[in-house]
């Protein structure tokens, strides 16, 4: 019996591989982040907390009492159901936020002619005062955290946002 030629090696045997690219690194497999609107809006909103406290402390004002007051100075006489309608809060985080208000003398509760189980909301001379504040600080603070866009790109972004949080 001839001898047959030798077997060939297992590398010979297989097709050339073609080039393969790199495979990427759980790092980049992972990155939720980068290229997230959600974790971007995320920074941005702790930016804008950060300086918010930053340059209001000193009035002793969270964003959700900036806007209660805000509401309230709008519509004078509102009530609490309305207020946490508003805001998108339940209704004991309206009361919390109202009695805060409150205890601070910038809002009184005044009874409803007519109902009983109702208050409206009335600003006092003193959160008349502390509106009139905010609303320099509130203009610094504007500034501030636009500070790196023009005033297109701001507007720009002001109907973007609004489009997203419809």
């Amino acid at each position: 019996m001839p001898r047959s030629a030798p077997a060939p090696a297992p590398a010979e045997l297989a097709p050339r591989a073609k080039a393969r690219r790199p495979r990427a690194d759980a790092g980049d497999v992972f990155d939720f982040q980068s290229n997230a609107l959600g974790y971007q809006l995320r920074l941005a909103q702790l930016r804008a907390f950060d300086l918010f406290f930053e340059m209001l402390a000193p009035l002793d004002l969270s964003p959700a009492r900036v806007t209660a007051l805000s509401l309230i100075a709008m519509s004078p006489g509102t009530n609490q159901a309305a207020l946490a309608k508003a805001l998108n809060v339940a209704g004991p985080s309206a009361l919390k936020l109202v009695d805060g208000l409150e205890s601070a003398g910038w809002i009184r509760r005044m009874e409803v002619e007519g109902d009983r189980r109702r208050y409206s909301l009335q600003l006092t001379e003193q959160g008349q005062a502390r509106l009139e504040q905010l609303r320099e600080k509130l203009t610094e603070y504007e500034a501030r955290l636009t500070a790196g866009l023009s005033a297109a790109e701001r507007l720009q972004l002001m109907d973007l946002l609004g489009r997203l949080a419809r």
